[in-house]
């Protein structure tokens, strides 16, 4: 997975965010199923473990933690975020009041990563409760009870925004494996899942588009792919999977500092995979940033995995951290 330069990162939020909101019933959804697995141990709250994967600099946790707290307002969220670039990881860590747990890691390494989260939060509740239990007083019947009633298993949500366009089917396979392991949900926004559409229409722009998916499916990357490859490999599990499209909308002169950005950059990615299109690629670019009215939408899709059919793991079956994954 390659690392985005935070500059890039930010620029997008606003337009990232906007297209999120086709999202909002997928979470809604998420939101449901883990309220009601959380029913079924009663007498105790369950903690949520929160992996958001190619975290990069936290924009894409702020959006999953606001919408979470919202439909989820008695959840503690236990947060974790997983990313190769340490540099992007530490920005991430000094944006946000609230702990969160970093990890530079592939992708790969998911399931042990989530085995050693879980068993970490569930460790930390045990004492928390146990200290409750100390500290109550005798007549305080109702808060010791609570107290007492140590869950001694964690639900799993698996989050990720403009990611799975750039991971391999062995990162898919990671993330399958862990949601199905620890009966977690996985949500994954904003994938590349198509075209781009300009109005008004040149010859150009197909050629370029083709050139552009081309270069994404470098070094084993699944492009376009991916978000149907993880589809199956999830309803291989037994899984739910539901999807929605979550386009961009842009349009000049309104967004032409992000249009500029995006459109320089696939340009340039396109030139790489056929050096052939350099001048015609230039000529286009020139011409499409003059366009006064000039509009674009980018196909993007989101997909929600639901797990959660299945008993979850107890704190007996967590192992400890491990590289590859299981299977």
């Amino acid at each position: 997975m390659n690392a985005a330069e935070p500059d890039w990162l930010d620029l997008r939020v606003p337009f990232d965010d906007a297209a999120r909101q086709y999202a909002l019933p997928l979470l809604d959804m998420a939101a449901r199923a883990l309220s009601l697995d959380a029913e079924r141990q009663v007498g105790t709250e369950r903690p949520l473990v929160v992996i958001d994967l190619g975290a990069g600099t936290g924009n894409s946790m702020r959006f999953f933690d606001r919408h979470l707290v919202q439909r989820l307002p008695e959840r503690p969220l236990h947060w974790v975020l997983v990313d190769a670039d340490e540099s992007a990881l530490e920005i991430a860590a000094g944006r946000f009041t609230t702990a969160v747990r970093t990890v530079a890691a592939p992708i790969t390494s998911l399931p042990g990563i989530a085995a050693e989260v879980l068993d970490e939060v569930l460790t930390e509740v045990g004492k928390a409760s146990m200290t409750e239990v100390g500290t109550a007083k005798p007549r305080d019947e109702r808060r010791t009870a609570a107290a007492a009633g140590t869950p001694d298993s964690c639900d799993l949500l698996i989050t990720g925004s403009a990611l799975l366009d750039v991971l391999t089917r062995d990162d898919l396979t990671a993330i399958v494996d862990t949601l199905h392991r620890f009966s977690g949900i996985g949500i994954f926004l904003l994938s590349i899942s198509g075209q781009w559409h300009l109005t008004p229409t040149r010859p150009e722009d197909g050629v370029l588009d083709e050139a552009f998916v081309a270069h994404q499916r470098r070094d084993s990357r699944l492009g376009t792919q991916a978000a149907p490859v993880l589809e199956t490999k999830a309803r291989s599990i037994g899984a739910r999977v539901e999807s929605s499209a979550s386009p961009w909308h842009l349009e000049a002169p309104r967004d032409s500092e992000f249009l500029t950005r995006f459109l320089t950059e696939r340009v340039d990615a396109a030139v790489e995979e056929g050096p052939r299109l350099r001048t015609a690629g230039r000529a286009w670019l020139t011409d499409r940033l003059a366009q006064a009215e000039l509009r674009v939408v980018v196909d993007h899709i989101d997909v929600l995995i639901d797990a959660t059919g299945h008993q979850r793991p107890r704190r007996s079956q967590l192992s400890t951290r491990s590289d590859e994954p299981k299977r």
